[in-house]
């Protein structure tokens, strides 16, 4: 049976395959969130949140490290990770500052437009070929940004800006790990992500941080595993298809987040985020359809 699954998994196009991963990697990042927004609940800041995810991340990572004598983390890229070090220390900051003042199904609607800002930056860094419809997605994507954003409004919230920039550094994210994916191992990208923020962090908040109450101890590694799941299934994800094709995968997060929100914190969207989410819904589904001959 798994023999008959992984054959059938493997015949599918790279950018179906590159889909299905990164749905993995909403549900990771749907969950990662709403354990972030439980410790921001005891007065944690976005920066001694962003290291403590380091340090648990880096905690679990190092025996691999050990049993491999170092060789697992190795790279063949320095200068894209320093790239990647300013785009990662500016996403996970703005997520964490973003998740712990907004609702969670809103919070992750706005990151979900990282991959309407992959399209652009896809054609433009990467050299893809994008068809009309994947430019029309994008306008009606971003339609759905402002529904939920309400620009003007009294319910406008200057926290959604934040989750916008992060989306925006996610997408740039995206951009380096394409180029080095298929040749640096998953585990050295996850390793010095991690190192970056570790350090930026640490620095920031004087390498110290509270104590975590004794009742969120469970917490503890889920908030490393569904971080490192985030991570991982991108990387497959853009491994085996098109940076600007595998992120219509997201929309998937408009399922995960409004359910995680409500079973954790109650949280019931309103009639905009709805509205919005359709949107973007629809943008991103325009985004993924591949024209005949087209598919990758």
């Amino acid at each position: 049976m798994l023999t008959h699954l992984r054959t059938r998994w493997t015949t599918l196009s790279g950018n179906t395959r590159g889909v299905g991963f990164v749905v993995l990697a909403m549900a990771s990042w749907a969950l990662m969130n709403a354990t972030t927004k439980q410790f921001g609940r005891y007065d944690y800041t976005a920066e001694q949140l962003v290291f403590l995810r380091a340090n648990i991340v880096l905690l679990m990572l190092l025996p691999v490290a050990l049993w491999t004598r170092g060789r697992s983390i190795v790279t063949r890229h320095p200068r894209l990770h320093l790239v990647r070090s300013v785009f990662i220390a500016t996403s996970s900051y703005c997520a964490a500052y973003a998740v712990t003042r907004l609702p969670l199904a809103e919070t992750n609607a706005y990151l979900m437009t990282a991959s309407l800002f992959m399209l652009p930056l896809g054609v433009f860094l990467l050299g893809e070929k994008a068809h009309w419809l994947r430019w029309a997605g994008v306008a009606v994507g971003f339609c759905g940004v402002l529904a939920i954003l309400q620009p003007g409004a009294a319910a406008f919230q200057p926290a959604a800006l934040v989750a916008l920039l992060c989306a925006l550094s996610e997408a740039g994210l995206g951009v380096v790990l394409k180029k080095m994916g298929s040749t640096e191992p998953s585990v050295t990208i996850v390793w010095w992500s991690y190192v970056t923020n570790w350090a930026v962090f640490g620095i920031l908040c004087g390498f110290s941080i509270p104590m975590p109450p004794q009742e969120l101890w469970y917490l503890l590694p889920a908030l490393g595993l569904t971080t490192m799941g985030v991570y991982f299934a991108y990387i497959q994800a853009y491994k085996v298809g098109d940076a600007s094709a595998v992120e219509a995968g997201s929309f998937s997060l408009l399922l995960f987040s409004p359910l995680v929100g409500w079973l954790a914190f109650n949280e019931v969207p309103d009639q905009a985020f709805w509205l919005g989410s359709g949107l973007l819904v629809a943008g991103i589904g325009l985004v993924i359809i591949e024209p005949k001959g087209r598919a990758a």
